[in-house]
């Protein structure tokens, strides 16, 4: 029955790719949160409840960023989104950022959109959540639209999403219909209060309303727990129509409610185009746009741009780099804003067809399970980045290691991620991994293996984290490269950084058959010696940096590493083998662990271990396997989601990797802790550790990449 029910859903969505309708596929999966705005670490707003109106609006961290949403149709008002009453973080004491009273709203007490709109559903697609409303005889659709498009630079890059509010009758009558959007300074700010500005303006064929810090302390503040706190959020309408202006919240939503209008001269500014204030939540001011759809019979549409003009976006060893939109320093906010009203008609298809095709493939290789997944996974994967040039004109696609500690550029967390990309765009996967090249060649490193990360984001300094992983890091980057190899047919890539490459493989191969007391990549279990699992990844990258020199014509160097790596593998089996599967360190009797690095040996052809080795695990990883998952070793119960969907790429058929895949779907079914996905979590209960919206969730695409290694999509438009 479910191969029947894929069959047919091959056919829906081939129509929907020939004709590029909206996406006929309802994302069953309960998100743990939604994403609603998703450009870049610091750009990201959220609802981390089932119903848009439930909550207020969270920045991916947790912390308040206050959206408002309503409609008022035949002078009834009904709120869309966000809340103003005062609700606790979700995560209070789970979570680095303490409870704070952030009283953004009903300052008096009073609820005045206080009549929440009934949600009919709502959808995750990979480029848009999709929220469907009953507001008395009108359906009203509000769309969350973010163009990640990662065959496409400079729409990637550009830092503007939508969101679109679709009123239809549903009785055959007209009902007059009026929108109202509402956005607080704070999403130009960390925490706390401080002095900020609103201001209306014009340029570039755009009408707009921005805010940000009066002080913009441009790249000065760096760590984990932090917001952006310089540049400036922008809201324009895509038409141009309706009313933009600063205002007094309170104020403007009971002129809303009473009049379905809002007024600048009500709220004291006048024509005053620009207001400063020191405690913006005292003052209750807020930007807000209305707009009068009139008469609705037929569905009617109004759509508002979100933007963010970060000035600069990185540090790279005290460089500062603007944004790849303006990687020149010329370009302007409201250029590229006009640039997203003017392709607003004919993105929709593109988005349409992307979505489509990921959900087919999904579908194709893991069921509509895994499609619900990959869907959900998809914004919170890019949006956990940020797309920079260097002042050479290489690409950097710098990741933040979110709620772990706050590093940029994290090898092993690019690692984790890298099938997403390397599915998607190959330049964006060498953009991933050139800043890493770049430092290692630079004067600032004297190691041997290569650097964990590059600083904490989003000043790459250099290192910053203390605990070394010299296997750990070294082994991915040969990994990596040797899958960019793989794809592109270029091969200066590998041949730029030979010697380095070269550094990295001796290191492996003199250090990687018995790992000694190192860390890996899962370093939340601590430092451990012999590590079986670190080794096999060892002996893979030793192989990879042998295909990597047969690519490069270099005949002895790669007939030489692959004998090596074949002996290396070869003692590795007999030293790592128990009765029915291998052992968590060559010295620990009776222990286990998930060997998802084992997965590159297929895809990258390597063919280095023994073809019983896999098989072997798989069947016993089953017999350990919780209601949530499976754990990451023998010690403890935790897991990583991203690691059991690698060990479950492994399985010989889709029926065998639901096996594995299904329990992690439904830890995120279940999960109380509603946040963006988290990825180190509890296999016996549905509650995670820590690590949310972290860029990891790139490895579900695992399964999909290995069946579809080379995207039809990915022709990158480079600047």
């Amino acid at each position: 029955m479910r191969k029947l029910f894929i069959g047919i859903a091959f056919v829906l969505f081939s129509v929907c790719l020939k004709a590029a309708a909206p996406v006929s596929f309802q994302n069953d999966l309960r998100a743990p949160a939604y994403p609603l705005v998703t450009v870049d670490p610091y750009f990201s707003v959220w609802s981390f409840t089932d119903e848009a109106n439930g909550d207020m609006t969270r920045h991916w961290s947790g912390r308040k960023q206050p959206l408002l949403a309503a409609v008022r149709v035949d002078g009834v008002t009904y709120r869309l989104l966000g809340n103003e009453k005062q609700v606790p973080d979700p995560m209070f004491g789970k979570n680095p950022h303490e409870q704070i009273s952030d009283p953004y709203y009903n300052r008096q007490g009073a609820e005045i959109f206080d009549n929440p709109a009934t949600q009919l559903s709502v959808n995750v697609l990979p480029t848009s959540t999709n929220y469907v409303f009953q507001c008395g005889p009108v359906k009203v659709t509000m769309r969350f639209l973010a163009p990640l498009l990662l065959d496409d630079l400079e729409l990637l890059s550009r830092p503007v999403n939508y969101v679109s509010f679709i009123a239809e009758s549903v009785d055959k009558d007209k009902h007059s219909v009026e929108v109202y959007f509402e956005a607080s300074p704070r999403l130009a700010t960390d925490v706390g209060v401080v002095p900020v500005m609103l201001e209306t303006g014009s340029a570039d064929g755009v009408k707009f309303l921005r805010t940000g810090t009066v002080e913009q302390p441009v790249l000065e503040k760096r760590g984990d727990d932090v917001r952006i706190d310089w540049g400036y959020f922008y809201m324009a309408p895509v038409s141009g129509k309706g009313i933009l202006s600063m205002v007094k919240g309170e104020v403007a939503r009971m002129n809303f409610v009473s009049t379905g209008k809002i007024d600048p001269k009500t709220f004291g500014f006048g024509k005053v185009k620009t207001v400063s204030t020191k405690n913006f939540v005292e003052d209750d001011l807020s930007m807000a746009w209305v707009v009068d759809m009139k008469k609705v019979g037929k569905a009617h549409e109004e759509v508002l741009m979100l933007a963010y003009d970060d000035i600069y976006s990185i540090k790279f060893l005290d460089k500062k780099l603007h944004p790849y939109w303006n990687s020149d320093g010329k370009n302007s906010i409201t250029k590229e804003m006009s640039k997203a009203a003017k392709a607003w008609p004919k993105l929709q298809d593109r988005l349409n067809l992307f979505d489509s095709s990921l959900i087919r493939e999904a579908t194709e290789s893991g069921g509509k399970e895994y499609a619900d997944l990959c869907a959900t996974a998809y914004r919170q994967a890019v949006a956990a980045h940020k797309l920079v040039m260097s002042e050479k004109g290489s690409l950097y696609f710098i990741s933040k290691e979110n709620f772990s500690n706050g590093c940029a550029g994290t090898v092993d967390v690019t690692y984790p991620s890298i099938p997403l990309f390397l599915r998607y765009n190959t330049e964006i996967a060498k953009a991933l991994v050139n800043f890493i090249f770049d430092y290692a060649e630079g004067q600032n490193w004297k190691k041997v293996w290569a650097p964990h990360d590059v600083g904490v984001y989003p000043d790459a300094y250099g290192q910053h984290y203390g605990n070394w992983m010299p296997l750990e890091e070294s082994a991915n980057m040969l990994l990596i490269t040797a899958a960019i190899v793989k794809q592109s047919p270029d091969p200066g890539f590998a041949q730029r950084h030979w010697s380095t490459l070269t550094k990295w493989a001796l290191y492996a191969l003199q250090n990687g058959q018995d790992p000694e007391n190192q860390l890996c990549t899962d370093d939340f279990a601590g430092k451990l010696a012999h590590n079986v699992n670190l080794s096999a990844k060892s002996i893979l990258a030793v192989a990879a940096y042998a295909k990597i020199a047969k690519s490069l014509g270099k005949v002895d160097e790669a007939r030489a590493f692959q004998e090596f790596a074949m002996n290396m593998a070869k003692l590795w089996k007999e030293r790592a083998s128990e009765e029915d599967h291998y052992r968590l360190t060559f010295d620990g009797e009776g222990s286990w662990s998930l060997k998802y690095n084992l997965v590159w040996d297929k895809i990258l052809g390597l063919n280095i271990f023994d073809e019983d080795i896999v098989p072997a695990e798989l069947a016993w990883y089953l017999t350990k396997q919780n209601e949530y998952g499976i754990p990451l070793d023998s010690r403890r119960q935790y897991s990583k989601t991203d690691w059991q969907l690698w060990v479950g790429a492994m399985a010989p058929s889709v029926d065998e990797f639901r096996k594995y895949m299904l329990p992690v779907y439904k830890y995120y079914n279940d999960t109380p802790d509603r946040v963006p996905m988290g990825d180190w979590v509890n296999t016996t209960e549905p509650t995670f550790n820590a690590m949310q919206a972290r860029s990891v969730v790139g490895g579900f695409f695992m399964k999909l990449y290995a069946d579809h290694p080379v995207s039809p999509l990915a022709s990158a438009k480079k600047k």
